[in-house]
């Protein structure tokens, strides 16, 4: 359902773990599905470039879910 993108949390929020892993969406850091090259909260160097603003959005299956109705939170 490609009007749900606008609204997904992967498009505008990021999961944090509590080691400073970073994640697409909460249920990516459920599964361990890192962001595209495992920025990291604690590796503040991966937080200042574009990389964090550029980088894919890590997808999966349970990716629909989100996209089915209305989105994500």
């Amino acid at each position: 359902n490609s009007a749900t993108l606008s609204s997904v949390m992967c498009t505008y929020l990021l999961s944090v773990r509590h080691d400073g892993a970073l994640f697409d969406c909460d249920f990516n850091a459920q599964i361990e599905m890192p962001m595209a090259g495992r920025l990291s909260l604690l590796d503040v160097s991966s937080l200042a470039d574009e990389r964090l603003l550029s980088r894919p959005v890590v997808t999966g299956n349970h990716c629909f879910a989100c996209t089915a109705g209305a989105g994500s939170s």
